[in-house]
Parts: structure tokens; C-alpha cells; sequence
């Protein structure tokens, strides 16, 4: 029987660490970075998650919450499960559960500080509730915030669309502690389609561009998420 190496590390104690030192932070009602972590299951690892998890405890996360940090072996065993968890973060991964379908994929980009090892990383989640027909799609980055920006979006051949990044946003434990942002709703005015071939993501930060390959996306999730977004016409 093959033994997954985060089991050096119990989901249980993975999930009382995510508890302890995210959760207080990343709650359904103050989603800081775009990301939510109250339902949060080790058990059941969502590579393009654990990449963005990854990035941030590596960027010092750990001790944001102002709750200290884990003693220095389970710092090292959550970084290795974790590690091991965000293993084909960039390939699309997709949930099904309850009618709500959910495809996500990483893509990382050059570093931007002298220390080349971190280099940042992007998450597009696209989300449909089949029953309702009420889609959502967010991107994602890490580790470094960003607010002031006007950054634009290219869905296959059109022509890029602009989003602007303004304000702050506060730590979810209520300390009072602000930054900028770490996610944007694309789908939120209406401007998002479900991409045929790719969507890029440029000036987000300077100079820099991303591209989601959303042609790799498995035909049964492009349809299950079409009832949520029109996808634009084909080339």
C-alpha cells in the first residue's frame, strides 16, 4: 500500500495547524487573499490550493495571525505535506460535490525579489452551481498584495478587458493590521466568458503576464461550467 508522504503528518494535524494559524484569517465572512479555509480537509488535498498555501507559509504566514508559530519540526512536516500536496497544481483540478463544480490550475511567474526560490504564483478557480446557474470566477496570486493597479484580461483573441485593484483589506482576525489585495472577482461585473484556448492576465504587477491554458480543460468540466458562463465563439 502506497503511503501519501503527508501522512507523516496526520490530515487531522494538518487541519488543526490550518485552523490555529489561517483560519482566523481566511473565514468565509473576511476572505483575505480570496481564500476561505473554514472548510479546509488535509484529507482531501486540492493541489492548486495547497500551491497558494504553500506560497504563503513560505512567505511567513504562519505567524500573521499573531498566534506565534509551530514549533520548528511541525513547521518542517506542514511545509513537506503541503509541498507534497501542490504536486499538479498546474494541471486543472476539478471538484464535483453537491451540484457545485469547480475547475482550478496554477501557473507561476518569475521572481520578483532577489530570493529566485519564491517565485509567485497565479490560480484561476472557475465555479458553477448547476442548479442554480450562478457561476463565479477568481483569480488569485501570492505572495505579494497589491492594490492601486489597473491590470487587464485577454480571453482568447479579444480584446483585454480592464479591472482595477483599489483599496485594502483587513486582517480577518481583527487586528488591525491592512494590506493590499491577493484576488479579484474576473466575474463580477459580467465581463468574464469561459475562455476556449486561454485567458492572460497582464500588469498585475509590472512587466509581468500570465497565461491559463484553458484548452487543456477536460471536455465534461467546459460543459458543466458552460451553464454558468457563455463561452465566446470559436476561431
Amino acid at each position: 500500500m502506497c503511503v501519501p508522504i503527508w501522512a507523516a503528518m496526520p490530515a487531522s494535524a494538518q487541519n488543526k495547524l490550518v485552523k490555529q494559524y489561517c483560519e482566523v484569517c481566511h473565514t468565509d465572512a473576511v476572505r483575505n487573499g480570496g481564500l476561505s479555509l473554514e472548510s479546509y480537509d488535509a484529507a482531501k488535498p486540492d493541489p492548486t490550493l495547497a500551491a497558494m498555501i504553500l506560497s504563503k507559509l513560505n512567505d511567513g504566514a504562519m505567524g500573521a495571525a499573531g498566534n506565534g508559530v509551530p514549533d520548528k519540526a511541525a513547521q518542517e512536516a506542514w511545509l513537506t505535506a503541503t509541498r507534497e500536496q501542490a504536486v499538479g497544481a498546474a494541471e486543472w483540478f476539478v471538484s464535483r460535490e453537491d451540484g457545485l463544480v469547480s475547475a482550478s490550475v496554477t501557473r507561476e511567474v518569475p521572481s520578483r525579489r532577489a530570493d529566485v526560490s519564491k517565485r509567485p504564483i497565479y490560480r484561476i478557480k472557475v465555479a458553477c452551481n448547476t442548479i442554480s446557474g450562478v457561476g463565479q470566477m477568481q483569480l488569485t496570486w501570492s505572495p505579494q498584495a497589491q492594490t492601486g493597479r489597473t491590470m487587464t484580461v485577454s480571453v482568447d483573441r479579444e480584446a483585454p478587458v480592464e479591472y482595477s485593484l483599489d483599496g485594502k483589506e483587513s486582517m480577518g482576525n481583527g487586528a488591525n493590521v491592512q494590506s493590499g489585495h491577493a484576488s479579484l472577482l474576473l466575474s463580477d461585473n459580467g465581463k468574464a466568458k469561459l475562455p476556449n484556448h486561454s485567458m492572460t492576465v497582464r500588469e498585475l504587477f509590472p512587466g509581468e503576464t500570465v497565461a491559463f491554458p484553458f484548452s487543456d480543460l477536460d471536455g465534461k468540466a467546459r460543459t458543466d461550467l458552460s451553464a454558468c458562463f457563455n463561452p465566446p465563439p470559436q476561431h
